[in-house]
């Protein structure tokens, strides 16, 4: 008897999505704190104090990303909790959105990705119900043979003392008593 429990893995598309998303929106957010600095006179110019808001914002996305990045590794490493760090990177990714977001395609890779760690459920493996596989189960054949192994020894290999089959013509070893191919009587 046989029963089903959960084996080892991770949302691994989850965790690809969430992690480009999260890259994405941090490299955003240095580009537009980069900008912040290199132009400031520029924009201050066009608007007075418009280069302080952008480094501000450029700071709440730079912070965001990194969440739903560190999110995403923990997804990896800790997918029993992939719920918890799912709605983190859902709510992350949408904050983003006051930065950039990762020109909106780390946000909307950050919203997947989340979505799909809420979602995910672990591979089930089937594994036998009551302890390990004794003797004469399925899972542990004794000696090492396998229960759908043919009793007839395989083809002959070449140069060694062989006998054809009258029925499909392939090689076989002289001692066989069937056809190791398709099962007839050898004569």
């Amino acid at each position: 008897m046989y029963a089903t429990s959960a084996s080892s893995g991770y949302p691994r598309t989850a965790y690809l999505l969430s992690l480009i998303g999260g890259i994405l929106i941090v490299l955003y957010a240095l580009l537009e704190a980069v900008e912040a600095v290199v132009y400031s006179s520029k924009i201050n110019a066009l608007v007075p104090g418009a280069s302080g808001l952008l480094a501000i914002l450029a700071t709440v996305g730079l912070v965001a990303g990194i969440i739903v990045v560190v999110g995403a590794f923990q997804l990896k490493s800790r997918p029993e909790s992939r719920k918890g760090w799912g709605v983190m990177i859902l709510l992350f990714s949408l904050v983003s959105f006051v930065g950039g977001g990762g020109l909106f395609i780390g946000l909307i890779l950050g919203l997947v990705g989340g979505i799909m760690a809420l979602t995910w459920n672990p591979p089930v493996a089937v594994g036998p119900l009551y302890g390990a596989p004794r003797y004469g189960s399925p899972g542990n054949p004794p000696m090492g043979s396998t229960p759908w192994a043919s009793p007839t020894p395989s083809p002959a290999a070449p140069g060694g003392a062989q006998r054809f089959c009258s029925s499909c013509g392939s090689p076989n070893v002289a001692t066989a008593q069937f056809c190791a191919k398709c099962g007839a009587p050898m004569q």
